[in-house]
């Protein structure tokens, strides 16, 4: 049995931890660094008068060099467009040949497309080379939140999937940390410098894919249940009385007992999965109509187009304290639940586009009141991320249906991208002159489709803590209300959702009370167990 992973020894860890899920999470972990890193570095080096000097033009007017707003829309909107392709060439390559595989794929491409920015000469080169790589984000957002829901225990998936929303933050902070200082130098090292950084994070994650195993739902639907068995034994062999054959035993039945057997594209659209693929695409959508390209491809040059405050000063200042977002949400979401943290935390975030929106109706803008806007959109960032971002990430992993989780992702993040090139697109003709020129008061746009997402939120989004993505396919078979998601419980308790929560939530004692099952006629005790091999 050829599974890449090697015959190495698994340690418990903390909680529901093991030594093995971690290191997979960090090698994705930097993967997903790499891309928030690479985001901000090309949101952010635009707005740099070297690379203005390089690619742009010199605005007599005004006597400084600039971009003008059609450049700019292409540079941040056409790499979109290669988003959506990624985001098709992940669903079939990971549905045919493995997650892994698009981990490997996605992470050479990044690795060329920095390299082709880093060597850009004219504006057709340096847009080539971000198209390549948010082709690799692309492919990314596909599949590390999907693949990470896949392989950690139900009690600590939402933590789990949250850390991919940490990871790119993070890496967009080093990099603001990093193009703040470089943003003083006079030449073209100003924004090749972190070009150059960016290219070894890729190089890192291709040196240790060999630590993240294959997703053993994956592989049970693709009738390998030997390696499903051997992927869940590397993950969580080393928990006192696991057994991986016996977690295998009751996916696979799961698989079997779904009312989804082949998982054809119509079928998202059909019976439950209609509104479980409506979930996951309505809050991807909201992730972006709340203000996502104003705070993120903008941020700096909305910054520097107000005044009175240093563009890369405030983007760093903003990249800290959004670094904060996911770390809010790792401590809330199992704690308090989805709704409550991301309910709470969408209010802050329309009532901060609101409140910048409405500063920029007054004129003319005094220097309190352009500190304010400032500060507002420091802080917008920090609350939509925590909300509207991390609910567009967490339903795609959690809510589809395991036969349709490649392709419900794929329409989640298809929207998102849809409606992120949208925005991405019109935001400079919003922003600057001669066009609308709306300045801050685009947050009143965007504050209304953040006030919109909020009421979704309170009628639509499940709080689905706590349960395997088994009894999440139980739930929704069931017909139960968003608001009563967290409270259900199956009335069936030898329902195969109920045993693998508490098989994966370590409550051995609980699972063993439900007694033994039989699978066509044999006992489960018969199947073969895969021992862990420990440490000495």
């Amino acid at each position: 049995m050829y599974t890449w992973l090697p015959p190495t020894g698994n340690r418990p860890f903390s909680g529901h931890l093991t030594l093995n899920i971690i290191l997979a999470n960090i090698v994705m972990g930097l993967s997903v660094f790499s891309f928030g890193f690479d985001n901000v570095t090309y949101n952010t080096i635009q707005a740099m008068t070297p690379f203005e000097k390089r690619f742009g033009y010199y605005d007599k007017k005004e006597k400084a060099w600039d971009i003008d707003a059609t450049h700019l829309a292409y540079l941040n909107s056409f790499p979109l467009l290669v988003y959506a392709v990624a985001l098709v060439l992940a669903t079939q390559i990971g549905e045919r040949y493995g997650r892994r595989t698009v981990l490997v794929l996605m992470n050479i491409i990044c690795l060329i497309g920095t390299v082709v920015s880093y060597t850009a000469t004219d504006f057709g080169q340096i847009l080539a080379g971000r198209c390549l790589v948010n082709a690799h984000i692309g492919m990314e957002a596909w599949l590390i939140p999907m693949l990470q829901a896949e392989i950690v225990p139900a009690a600590i998936r939402g933590k789990m999937v949250m850390l991919y929303i940490f990871d790119h933050q993070f890496g967009a902070f080093i990099c603001s940390i990093i193009t703040s200082n470089t943003s003083k130098l006079k030449d073209d090292m100003a924004w090749k410098t972190p070009l150059a950084v960016g290219i070894a994070f890729p190089c890192i994650v291709l040196l240790f894919h060999w630590v993240v195993p294959e997703s053993p739902r994956w592989l049970l639907r693709k009738g390998r249940f030997d390696e499903a068995v051997y992927s869940l034994n590397w993950l969580h062999g080393s928990q006192q009385d696991y057994s991986a054959a016996e977690e295998a035993k009751l996916l696979q039945e799961s698989l079997e007992e779904s009312e989804v057997k082949k998982g054809t594209w119509s079928d998202l659209f059909r019976g439950t999965n209609k509104r479980r693929t409506g979930i996951a695409m309505v809050a991807a959508a909201f992730s972006i109509l709340s203000g996502n390209s104003f705070s993120s491809s903008y941020g700096t040059v909305f910054i520097k187009q107000i005044g009175g405050f240093d563009a890369f000063t405030g983007t760093l200042i903003k990249k800290g304290i959004v670094v904060l977002g996911p770390i809010t949400n790792i401590i809330l979401i199992e704690w308090i639940g989805r709704r409550k943290t991301f309910i709470i935390l969408g209010t802050l975030a329309a009532a901060a586009l609101m409140t910048m929106g409405g500063l920029g109706c007054v004129t003319p803008l005094s220097d309190s009141y352009k500190k304010g806007i400032v500060a507002m959109t420091i802080f917008f960032p920090y609350a939509r991320i925590a909300s509207f971002g991390a609910m567009g990430t967490l339903m795609a992993a959690e809510v589809p249906n395991m036969h349709l989780r490649d392709k419900t992702a794929f329409a989640a993040w298809l929207t998102s991208d849809f409606f992120d090139f949208l925005s991405s697109y019109t935001m400079p003709y919003l922003l600057k002159a001669p066009y609308a020129n709306l300045g801050s008061k685009v947050g009143l746009i965007y504050g209304s489709f953040a006030v919109c997402g909020v009421i979704w939120m309170f009628f639509f989004l499940p709080d689905l803590r706590g349960k395997s993505l088994e009894e999440v396919n139980e739930l929704y078979e069931e017909g139960v209300p968003a608001w009563k998601a967290h409270a259900w419980k199956s009335s069936n308790i030898d329902s195969i959702g109920n045993k693998v929560t508490q098989l994966e939530n370590g409550h051995i004692d609980e699972f063993d009370k439900l007694g033994e099952r039989s699978v066509d006629g044999d006992d489960i005790a018969s199947v073969e167990h895969v021992q862990p091999t420990k440490l000495v």
